[in-house]
């Protein structure tokens, strides 16, 4: 594009709100508060299940579905349609049968058009919802069967169980605690399974053949797990990432918009002589504008699987996850040497620990992703690595 304020102003605008959707800053499989180091001796119960929101509706996120909503748009929509009506009697200038003509040709065609991908748009974001919870449940199914399966094998040896237990336990950490940015820079930089499979490798070398003997089948089914592990949680960050774009709702908008145009136009050569339409145009151009803004609010709900009304469901994989954190805060080898607290931060940092490397702190911006960030100031940061 040529036009620097239209590159710089609309088109970041689409890039920053793509970008959120798909690094989900506020990305939680279980409650954050059972995995404080406070909580870490509390046994889980179905409380711990609950959902991070309790409250959905009281916050901007939900306030769409609550019946006040529905009524600001119903009464805005009649206050609005007389201007509508008295703007379009001044610039329409064709005959009540031509723009019959037009309406019965053009109307149909758009409705039609909207449901198809208003459907659509349902479809995907349902299959993604559905996808999140089943990949997410098996994972950490899988997680606590990998740890209960490593400690065995390295059973009457404590340093290797509690490096084990760590690295279980910072997998655990980021599935309740940190946004999808910072996983994936964590896979880059100490990604928990490969740390995990490199642990058995080392001590597979390090064993008696007598010992391998016994405990050969463990450590391959361990490998089997952290290679299924492996696998489902790429699925699981590529389904994260298959938010619909900022354009997509445009194109909502915009159908919708040419929809309430052709009925405003139907229902023009119905206005009395002073310009006003009838009572009972202006009640249905209400409903329709109320209809219309539910379901953008409900596939726009549906698009953060994470906030607002419609959230994946946490239960089975936060049951997984305390599991894991009770195995942890009860194991006599693990108790009091483990735990989920998360990464170090400052002002503008965040610290990334890697085995064998040392510590390295990035920019926080490439983590957390605000409305107000600029992009290509947050492309450069990328490469501002600080050692501490």
């Amino acid at each position: 594009f040529s036009d620097k304020g239209f590159s710089d102003g609309m088109l970041n605008q689409v890039e920053r709100e793509a970008l959120k959707t798909r690094l989900l800053d506020g990305r939680y499989y279980a409650n954050k508060e059972s995995f404080d180091l406070e909580h870490l001796h509390k046994a889980p119960g179905l409380q711990d299940l609950d959902s991070p929101q309790l409250q959905p509706t009281i916050g901007a996120e939900g306030f769409w579905i609550n019946p006040l909503a529905r009524v600001i748009s119903f009464v805005g929509a009649c206050i609005v349609f007389p201007f509508i009506m008295a703007l379009l009697e001044r610039f329409v200038t064709m005959s009540p049968d031509q723009l019959d003509n037009i309406t019965s040709q053009f109307g149909p065609g758009i409705s039609i058009l909207y449901g198809t991908f208003l459907s659509l748009t349902l479809s995907i974001l349902y299959q993604r919802q559905r996808a999140i919870t089943d990949t997410v449940a098996a994972e950490s199914a899988l997680l606590v069967m990998a740890l209960r399966t490593a400690l065995n094998i390295f059973k009457g040896c404590p340093n290797h169980m509690v490096e084990a237990g760590q690295t279980v336990a910072d997998q655990v950490r980021t599935l309740v605690k940190s946004s999808r940015g910072v996983e994936m820079m964590q896979i880059m930089y100490s990604d928990p399974y490969a740390l995990l499979m490199e642990q058995i490798n080392k001590f597979e070398e390090q064993i008696s053949t007598e010992e391998l003997a016994r405990k050969g089948h463990s450590i391959n089914y361990c490998r089997d797990l952290l290679k299924d592990l492996t696998r489902i949680r790429s699925n699981r960050l590529a389904e994260e990432a298959r938010a619909l774009p900022p354009t997509h709702f445009l194109i909502l908008n915009t159908m919708t918009s040419l929809i309430l145009l052709s009925f405003c136009v139907s229902v023009l050569p119905t206005i009395d002589r002073i310009g006003a339409p009838s009572t009972e145009s202006t009640l249905i151009f209400a409903l329709l504008t109320t209809t219309y803004v539910l379901f953008y609010n409900f596939a726009d709900d549906l698009n953060n699987p994470f906030g607002g009304v419609y959230q994946v469901r946490r239960s089975t994989a936060a049951s997984h996850l305390l599991e894991a954190k009770w195995l942890v805060a009860n194991h006599p080898e693990l108790r009091g040497k483990v735990d989920f607290e998360e990464v170090d931060e400052d002002q503008d940092r965040v610290l990334i620990r890697t085995p064998g490397l040392g510590d390295t702190w990035f920019v926080k911006n490439d983590f957390y992703v605000s409305v107000n960030n600029n992009n290509d100031a947050a492309r450069e940061n990328l490469h501002n690595i600080f050692p501490k």
